[in-house]
């Protein structure tokens, strides 16, 4: 989704899509604490249950299947 050109910058800078550097998946309690930083050094944490990560984890594996699939020539299956 773009960014509104009608945004302060302030607030079009913080929407804006950014290299990812690095992350990491702890436990926190009961749940994880994922940490996210950016080539510019910006950190971002959540805090998520098992069942998001789940989530998360099969949303991933479908995207880089579909991408995998899309690679193939026509005709070849994996």
């Amino acid at each position: 989704m773009p960014v509104p050109d009608d945004l302060p910058s302030r607030f079009r800078e913080s929407m804006m899509t950014r290299p990812l550097k690095r992350f990491a998946i702890t436990p926190y309690r009961e749940n994880y604490r994922l940490h996210m930083e950016t080539e510019g050094g910006e950190t971002f944490e959540a805090i998520a249950s098992f069942e998001q990560l789940d989530l998360i984890s099969e949303e991933i594996d479908r995207r880089l299947d579909a991408d995998e699939d899309q690679e193939l020539p026509s005709g070849m299956s994996g």
